[in-house]
């Protein structure tokens, strides 16, 4: 589909929630991403749960960018997050963690999308990833890699299929949000994971052909890698009786980092990607086979040869 003109002072209202807690290491280079962006309909909302090492104190410093800030006691992170999507105004919604962060074009980028294509209620980004100083360490190899409908709504966006889908850069439409009923908070590890399945059976997950935000990789630290056996025991939970992959892409799967990777590569889909077209000058958006991967064969090859190195 080719893009509509864009509409000059058009853009939707984003809201973005960040939750905290103890994050002062990492939440200020998080708050000064999105606000140093100066996007001009955003609503910013920061609930912290009751933070004692200094991370109000930053906030503090963020306070005019922001439209609500809270610090008390919570129910955990879903809970929190749950609360501030529900105080959501805007058309477009995402969260940020408090140790990750957006990238300088993110909201410009994100804005123009929604604004030009308004079939599309649901977009990702390209991985990218931080160390624990800030440096970027790694962006995806892959342009646009898709995702096919059927299979995140089966569930198979999982370590031993198609990989963990990348939080920190979806956008969606609010009113995609209120159509499924936001998160299923009886799940403490994997509600993000739920949530994808359950918008997939709604609506198609659109790549953008750029990275829009970097994860920070903190590994033992964080609630993906520190309760894995908790989040793989949820992930069980919600995919009980969806349809499984087929049997060649199961084995490969789950025989080993090498395989996976391999399977990944060979398995392709026809998804929607949204890329930008020189020719053009403005983003268009097509449908087209493509793989799932999201890291290519040199990004194997090289990551391989740093491990013998180390």
């Amino acid at each position: 589909m080719d893009p509509k003109p864009f509409p000059s002072g058009r853009l939707p209202r984003i809201s973005l929630v960040t939750v905290s807690y103890n994050a002062a290491d990492y939440i200020d280079a998080t708050l000064s991403s999105v606000l140093s962006q100066r996007y001009p309909d955003l609503e910013y909302i920061l609930l912290d749960g009751g933070s004692r090492d200094g991370t109000m104190d930053i906030v503090a410093r963020h306070r005019a960018g922001l439209s609500h800030v809270s610090s008390e006691p919570d129910g955990g992170q879903y809970h929190a997050i749950q609360r501030g999507l529900d105080m959501a105004t805007g058309e477009v919604c995402a969260w940020l963690n408090a140790d990750d962060i957006y990238l300088p074009w993110t909201l410009s980028v994100v804005g123009e999308i929604f604004a030009t294509f308004p079939e599309v209620d649901w977009i990702i980004g390209s991985p990218a990833y931080l160390n624990r100083l800030g440096q970027c360490t790694r962006v995806s190899g892959v342009t646009a890699p898709a995702y096919p409908r059927r299979e995140i709504a089966a569930g198979w966006y999982r370590e031993s299929m198609s990989g963990f889908l990348q939080q920190e850069s979806m956008f969606w439409r609010r009113s995609l949000w209120q159509r499924v009923g936001g998160m299923d908070l009886s799940l403490k590890y994997a509600a993000d994971f739920d949530l994808w399945r359950r918008f997939a059976e709604h609506a198609d997950l659109v790549s953008v052909a750029v990275p829009l935000a970097a994860f920070r990789q903190r590994p033992g630290e964080q609630r993906s890698s520190a309760g894995r056996d908790h989040y793989d025991a949820e992930v069980a939970r919600v995919i009980a009786g969806q349809p499984a992959p087929a049997l060649p892409w199961r084995l490969m799967g789950e025989a080993g980092e090498a395989p996976r990777h391999l399977m990944r590569m060979l398995r392709w889909g026809r998804a929607p990607v949204i890329a930008y077209s020189q020719a053009q000058q403005a983003w268009c958006k097509r449908v087209c086979r493509r793989p799932v991967a999201r890291t290519s064969l040199a990004d194997v090859l090289l990551e391989r040869t740093l491990r013998r190195a180390g």
